[in-house]
């Protein structure tokens, strides 16, 4: 069986990339032939990475600068290759490139993954709904809402944002070198957040919210995108850049969550964000804001706050205190409660995703 993944974002530090990277490591452990393809020149380390599990990469142009020029290149790729199944994953029915080029490829199994319960784009999701429901024939989600949203009425699968949880286990060891290695001393709050700079993740609001608060609070803010410049200008503007960790992308986000104290995620919308379990397992406390979905809140203590209630944050981000041995406890605990709910990769990929390949394509 050959698996072509295919992310409609960059493949770095984000929800949809974690979720291709673990899948595409665990496949590669069970002998199935799978390829990466990104929109983007992916970083060195991760390359790397992923080829020493066995995983090939492909690199081709973003689809957002030329389209067309991207759908050339994607229907030259896959007919170069015979692949079984082409799994796109996103967010809306602008899939309908990637799957329209793999039907014109004769790909038996096209897949459309749903990791959002909305989009930038609602005038182009409507005019290529037609082309979407022409050319997919396998439907899966991250959760309920992300396939209601994008999949109406047809039958999909839900297969959960699962991580390998082991590898979120709190460690002050690694706590220390990333805070040292920061600057960040011991008296001093870390507020974190993970994220592409764009509109949906809403950074700006994580600098008005640091604006309010005592210079004992720092942020981190990792991640790469299209806003991060503007943010960098509102953090000058606001006099609070030197409060602020821009980290960039990183391949080791289970070490940098270590360094939090907490995790704040102010989407403007969301589906089931993978970071949110990841801050979970690592045991950190974790604000986001009513516009995530619901169903993130699986082990009942994530805080959900309007983002119209700036001093609800502030007070709740107040009240946030340091407890490295009572973490390590918590990080154990969710972790376990994560394991039972079946936010695990490698059990998720096995049960789920495989088999659903292997039934559609029979």
């Amino acid at each position: 069986m050959k698996i072509l993944l295919i992310n409609t974002v960059p493949l770095e530090a984000n929800g949809i990339s974690t979720f291709i990277i673990n899948s595409a490591k665990v496949m590669s452990n069970k002998g199935i032939d799978v390829t990466v393809l990104a929109p983007n020149i992916v970083n060195n380390q991760l390359k790397l990475d992923l080829r020493k599990a066995g995983v090939s990469v492909i690199e081709i142009p973003n689809r957002q600068h030329n389209p067309i020029n991207y759908y050339l290149k994607l229907r030259h790729k896959l007919a170069s290759t015979d692949y079984d199944v082409v799994h796109v994953n996103g967010n809306s029915t602008t899939m309908a490139i990637e799957l329209i080029a793999a039907m014109k490829a004769n790909i038996p199994l096209r897949i459309a993954h749903s990791h959002n319960t909305t989009t930038e784009h609602p005038i182009v999701n409507k005019m290529l709904r037609p082309m979407f429901e022409k050319s997919v024939n396998g439907r899966l989600a991250c959760n309920v809402a992300a396939g209601q949203w994008l999949f109406n009425n047809k039958k999909y699968t839900i297969i959960k944002n699962g991580i390998f949880l082991n590898n979120y286990v709190f460690n002050t060891d690694i706590r220390k070198e990333i805070r040292n290695r920061y600057h960040i001393s011991n008296n001093e709050i870390l507020i974190g957040h993970v994220g592409m700079f764009n509109f949906q993740k809403n950074q700006i609001f994580l600098i008005k919210l640091l604006k309010k608060l005592s210079p004992k609070y720092r942020l981190m803010l990792i991640g790469d995108g299209p806003d991060l410049l503007t943010i960098k200008q509102r953090a000058i503007k606001a006099g609070i850049k030197d409060r602020i960790i821009f980290t960039g992308t990183v391949n080791n986000v289970s070490d940098y969550l270590n360094a939090m104290d907490l995790f704040t995620l102010p989407s403007n919308f969301e589906g089931q964000p993978f970071v949110v379990i990841e801050a979970l397992a690592s045991g950190l406390p974790v604000i986001v804001s009513k516009n995530v979905s619901k169903e993130i809140n699986l082990t009942n203590s994530v805080k959900f706050i309007s983002l119209k209630n700036i001093s609800e944050w502030k007070s709740r981000v107040s009240i946030v205190r340091t407890d490295n041995k009572s973490r390590k406890k918590i990080s154990l605990n969710n972790i376990n409660l994560l394991k039972e709910k079946g936010y695990d990769t490698e059990r998720n990929v096995m049960q789920v995703l495989i088999p659903f390949y292997r039934r559609h394509l029979n």
